[in-house]
């Protein structure tokens, strides 16, 4: 993608933009709005403990390799630690996808980014929509941000990194003991299997 627009979009991507409803409105709707700010935060942290994880698994494979094992643990604790959070209710927001190789599993958005198209040719108009549309997202209004790029007429595709759920769980446990017996290449492959099974996937948003 030539330029990539501000991914401020995740908790957006799996919940409606915020709806901005005013005191006098029906209680109705100011309740829908609070349900949907709610769904929107708890998105966005489950989002953030499975990004949080895999960069963790990332880490403790580069401890390995620079020969701090000890380092390694402790990444790989911290992870385990993260996707076993009981509070963190995963199943709320678990997302199938075509591409899901474990189709028992449970896949999880842990980042997500929204760029322009391949075939983009700017113009003035173009470009003030863009701009626009970054502004919106950094508001965390999604369908605003769509809806100025589809009247500039701008071409957007937006990628969703899916973790599953149940297998990084278990590679998880996995690594952490065969590090308790020094095994490190073999925690190494491990980890890194969990990096591997992370699904791209990929959606046109606005279609010129």
């Amino acid at each position: 993608m030539k330029r990539l627009l501000t991914a401020a979009l995740i908790s957006a991507t799996l919940a409606s933009a915020p709806s901005f409803v005013s005191a006098h409105e029906a209680p109705a709707a100011v309740a829908k709005a609070d349900t949907v700010r709610q769904q929107s935060a708890e998105a966005l942290k489950i989002a953030e403990q499975g990004f949080m994880a895999v960069r963790d698994v990332r880490m403790a494979r580069v401890a390995i390799f620079q020969g701090a094992p000890e380092h390694a643990v402790k990444l790989t604790d911290a992870a385990a630690k993260l996707l076993a959070d009981d509070s963190t209710d995963w199943k709320k927001f678990a997302r199938s996808s075509k591409k899901a190789a474990l189709v028992d599993d449970q896949y999880v958005v842990i980042d997500a980014t929204m760029g322009i198209s391949e075939n983009y040719v700017g113009t003035p108009e173009k470009e003030a929509a863009i701009k626009k549309a970054n502004e919106k997202l950094a508001a965390g209004d999604k369908k605003g941000a769509i809806d100025v790029l589809r009247l500039a007429d701008v071409a957007v595709v937006q990628n969703l990194y899916l973790m599953p759920l149940k297998q990084s769980q278990k590679a998880v446990a996995e690594a952490q003991t065969l590090l308790s017996q020094k095994k490190y290449y073999e925690a190494n492959l491990v980890l890194k299997s969990i990096e591997d099974s992370i699904v791209v996937d990929g959606a046109a948003v606005v279609a010129n």
